[in-house]
């Protein structure tokens, strides 16, 4: 299916969470328009950090930082935050498709 052929997500809807190893939770929520992916701090209202836009094709996904919190955090974060991100979409949306460029843990 199709980018233009698959319905948007529900705006504003909550669709799940992820905690890292240092346990903080991050919460995925859907955008005003269904589009993109929020990754939020703490809970659903929390500050939003992330936006993963174009979450329906694993090959073209990404994700785009939003504030100075990621400034202030390591590259090693960022890049756990963004796998645990995708991660939890791909389980979300149903199927898991590798990525160009990524391993696969088993």
């Amino acid at each position: 299916m199709t980018r233009g052929q698959r319905p948007p997500l529900e705006p504003g809807r909550v669709l799940g969470q992820f905690v890292n190893a240092s346990g903080t939770t991050f919460v995925l929520r859907a955008s005003a328009g269904g589009h993109r992916i929020g990754v939020r701090l703490h809970h659903d209202e929390g500050p939003e950090i992330a936006i993963v836009c174009l979450p329906f094709d694993p090959s073209t996904r990404l994700i785009r930082w939003q504030g100075l919190l990621w400034s202030s955090n390591p590259a090693e974060w960022r890049q756990e935050v963004k796998h645990l991100a995708f991660a939890a979409i791909d389980a979300l949306l149903g199927g898991f498709q590798e990525r160009p460029g990524d391993e696969v843990q088993r």
